[in-house]
């Protein structure tokens, strides 16, 4: 289990990285909607990772607590 949770932190930083980079590159060529739009669509991606994180999490508390 943890080291799932370390290939997803893994994942996580990379996108964010690569979202770093490429908006950095499209303000420099002066296309700022772009980047504004590129970095909203990284937010959302990396959002739905956590959501199935927590959906995840959800579902293990509920068979530890056998709840239905």
């Amino acid at each position: 289990m943890d080291l799932l949770n370390v290939d997803m932190l893994f994942k996580l930083a990379g996108i964010g990285i690569l979202i770093m980079v490429f908006t950095q590159v499209l303000n420099q060529a002066e296309k700022k909607e772009q980047a504004q739009l590129l970095t909203l669509a990284g937010v959302v991606i990396v959002m739905i990772f956590i959501v199935k994180l927590i959906g995840d999490l959800i579902n293990t508390v509920r068979s530890i607590f056998n709840i239905y």
